[in-house]
């Protein structure tokens, strides 16, 4: 049978996490059943390409387990690419989802069937990301923040909301048409800041995303708050990475921090001018934490929701060091 997808999915010590994916990813109810599943690795020091191996040699569907240390780089955007590479010459589409993630039975379906008839304009279709089931109390939380609609500001990547395109499409939940992903790639000097900058240049040239809120993906997330705090650090530094390749890339919720950083840093001397009237934002921002608070704790329904009142400070801030520290310097941290 001749490949039409490709599905994607790029790991690094992820062993506890992905065989629950690839097993979500071969149950799909698709009719065809003509994809196969390319898996690099980023040279893990843990058994995920093992596990992802013994998973998938049993099943009737083709695949693929790479190292990506073989080809003598790292990072997300060169595997990514490398997913192209080694995709099958007939493949026409290619599919993207996390190592942590599971996908809905009819994942592939349904971005599937809302793109195959589309015209040149569209290059790709994506659908959000749902919070994962787990028994982590705190990674519950964890995750339940950063998919808030209010602290995300009613983004479209978190929630089932019907909008028929989206700005973007996040790649743990995303498919492109081959020949326009081929031509375009992923940009490997950006190391990490893999689709939102691939769909800039997307966007740039013309083309567009549709939004599947039928294709749910439920996304797993850490449960340490050291290591959120080291990952909301590199986001700040791709987004950064991003920024500097592409000025008008650059959205709200940078100056925002930046702005919130330099204010924190700046509060105490600012008093002697302005007295008491300078803590007035940081009023305000304890009224935003406490609405992101209420949404967090009415959908967790568990006492460590009282963790939102660390974890969302934590993440503005770390976020923002980011963005600060790699942007005063000429090459950003290789993670």
């Amino acid at each position: 049978m001749s490949i039409t997808i490709t599905v994607g999915i790029i790991a690094r010590n992820e062993g506890k996490n992905i065989e629950n994916t690839l097993e979500s990813i071969l149950n799909q109810n698709f009719e065809l059943r003509s994809y196969e599943i390319v898996v690099v690795d980023g040279d893990s020091t843990d058994n995920t390409r093992e596990i992802a191996r013994k998973t998938l040699e049993g099943s009737d569907i083709k695949y693929k387990v790479i190292n990506e240390a073989d080809f003598g780089f790292y990072g997300h955007c060169f595997a990514r690419n490398l997913v192209i590479d080694n995709s099958d010459q007939n493949s026409k589409y290619i599919a993207f989802t996390d190592a942590d993630c599971i996908v809905d039975k009819k994942w592939i379906s349904t971005l599937y069937h809302e793109i195959k008839d589309t015209d040149k304009t569209i290059a790709g279709a994506g659908g959000p990301r749902l919070v994962a089931k787990t028994k982590n109390k705190k990674e519950l939380v964890i995750n339940t923040l950063l998919t808030s609609q209010i602290a995300s500001r009613g983004n479209p990547a978190f929630a089932k909301r019907k909008t028929k395109y989206a700005k973007s499409i996040a790649n743990y939940n995303a498919i492109y048409k081959k020949d326009i992903l081929s031509k375009f790639r992923y940009d490997e000097k950006l190391i990490m800041s893999d689709d939102n900058e691939l769909n800039f240049r997307l966007r740039k040239s013309g083309y567009n995303f549709i939004n599947v809120t039928e294709a749910m993906v439920w996304h797993h997330e850490t449960s340490s708050i050291m290591e959120f705090a080291r990952n909301m650090f590199k986001y700040g530094v791709n987004i950064t990475n991003t920024v500097k390749k592409h000025r008008n890339i650059i959205t709200i919720n940078v100056p925002i921090t930046i702005t919130w950083i330099l204010y924190l840093i700046l509060m105490l001397p600012f008093y002697y001018v302005l007295g008491s009237y300078v803590f007035i934002p940081l009023l305000l921002y304890f009224l935003f934490i406490i609405s992101v608070f209420i949404e967090v704790s009415l959908k967790t329904k568990t006492i460590y929701s009282l963790m939102t009142f660390i974890l969302l400070p934590l993440q503005h801030i770390s976020y923002g060091l980011g963005f600060i520290w790699n942007l005063i310097h000429k090459k950003g941290p290789k993670f």
